[in-house]
């Protein structure tokens, strides 16, 4: 049986640090419990990036690069999610017509007018933190906005009847590996003291108010709803931390 995180490590990156392999429903919703842990990793990597060259760059060049790393890192996956989810709420009257728009590969001028606030929220929020601050925001903030999503899949029901990418996050998703996941993102937060303490449940109480606003618009979940969640959770992690530092 694959690792947990092995299996979370191929689907969350596009870094070959694993053999490639298909996964059956159960191991992908059994690899939610390392979704943290690959945040951590990709975290990690940017942080030796920081140690290495990013501390010599001005702050906000430094938090555009990082951004352009993470996003290299993920092949851009939950960034995807973000324009294919701006585009479907704003263009789809109903629940039917949104998710039809959403699917639809083309980006519209709403998705890409939020990603690109998204992208420039997540360099500023990173660039202009402060320097004591800055290294451990840069390991911990893809940790926690991981775990986030774990906790949005929980409970949820997916909104497409025919399923899609995100199904098995939904429908094989057990409440151990809610737990393992939300204690793999909330405990790095810790280094961060009490602010990282607040601005990890100021994230949670944010994905639980997303997961209900999209299950009374859309009638559930998917896969690209599961993206926005996770860029937007980093944004207001960090905007959190600007505000208690």
């Amino acid at each position: 049986m694959p690792s947990r995180f092995a299996v979370a490590f191929q689907f969350l990156t596009i870094i070959p640090l694993f053999e490639a392999r298909e996964f059956s429903n159960r191991d992908l919703a059994r690899s939610m419990a390392a979704f943290p842990l690959v945040g951590l990793a990709l975290g990690g990597g940017l942080l030796g990036f920081h140690w290495l060259l990013g501390r010599h760059l001005p702050g906000a060049l430094e938090g555009a690069v990082v951004v352009a790393l993470l996003a290299w890192a993920t092949g851009a996956f939950h960034l995807d999610g973000v324009a294919d989810t701006v585009d479907g709420l704003a263009g789809g009257w109903t629940p039917e017509r949104a998710l039809e728009i959403m699917k639809d590969s083309r980006t519209g001028a709403v998705g890409a007018a939020a990603l690109t606030l998204v992208l420039v929220l997540k360099c500023l929020g990173l660039g202009l933190l402060p320097a004591s601050v800055l290294p451990l925001a840069i390991l911990v903030t893809p940790a926690v906005a991981r775990g986030s999503v774990v906790w949005m899949a929980h409970g949820s029901t997916y909104a497409r009847p025919a399923g899609g990418l995100g199904t098995p996050y939904t429908e094989d998703l057990d409440a151990g590996t809610v737990q393992w996941a939300l204690l793999g993102s909330g405990l790095p937060c810790l280094l961060l003291g009490w602010r990282g303490l607040l601005a990890f449940a100021a994230t949670l109480l944010y994905t639980a108010w997303l997961k209900r606003r999209f299950h009374a618009r859309l009638g559930g979940i998917t896969g690209d709803v599961l993206g926005f969640a996770e860029e937007t959770g980093e944004v207001l992690f960090l905007v959190v931390l600007h505000i208690m530092f």
